[in-house]
């Protein structure tokens, strides 16, 4: 299977009439966050393929809402995929994610670093579920924020989330997708390994491949 992966700003060889011709190969799309609905539309529009996503922290107040107990919900149309705290299989490949990033500043989709190792706990269950059943926990877990100097920066607003680290030893995804910190230089490596799992900073955009 492969990936198109995009994250944070618009990037001009994706938002393209020859996007299409250049990534014709692509089997599914995936957003790690801080783009809006008409990019990501347009690039499912032109490939005509799966799109998954989270939201990230850079969130317009068009894209969100409540829902009935006071939490913000995305807004993004239904046929984009939303991977937060959510379970999906896609061509043999199990897919998770968690949106947003550390709390800075009280803004939309930030969270303490506590309160997301409560939200990832939930997860427990489906998570023992596809062991059980495929024999793994998960293949690609999707994020905006990377995990705990994982590459992330020591500023408040790009602190890792530490519970990430904790998920990645413990459920060891083949690959941790995420965005947030901006990497503009092409030639700079994007892929960590931290223990058993790629994590890949999508900043752009990646293409990555899985068999």
């Amino acid at each position: 299977m492969k990936i198109l992966v995009v994250s944070d700003w618009i990037d001009q060889l994706i938002y393209s009439e020859k996007m299409k011709y250049r990534m014709k190969d692509i089997d599914i799309v995936i957003s790690c966050g801080d783009l809006s609905f008409q990019y990501l539309d347009f690039i499912m529009s032109e490939l005509n393929k799966p799109l998954y996503y989270v939201v990230g922290n850079h969130v317009s107040r068009r894209s969100f809402k409540k829902n009935e107990f006071g939490d913000l919900v995305s807004d993004f149309p239904k046929c984009f995929k939303n991977l937060h705290l959510k379970h999906y299989k896609e061509d043999g490949k199990l897919m998770a994610g968690f949106e947003g990033c550390v709390w800075y500043n009280g803004g939309p989709f930030q969270y303490r670093q506590w309160k997301v190792y409560f939200y990832l706990l939930k997860m427990i269950p489906r998570l023992l579920f596809n062991k059980i059943i495929y024999g793994r926990y998960l293949d690609i877990f999707v994020a905006h924020s990377p995990p705990y100097k994982v590459g992330d920066r020591e500023d408040p607003c790009h602190t890792g989330l530490k519970a990430f680290n904790w998920f990645i030893k413990v459920f060891k995804p083949k690959v941790f997708l995420h965005g947030h910190v901006h990497l503009y230089n092409r030639n700079v490596e994007k892929v960590i390994r931290y223990y058993e799992t790629d994590v890949i900073n999508c900043s752009g955009f990646y293409t990555l491949e899985i068999e």
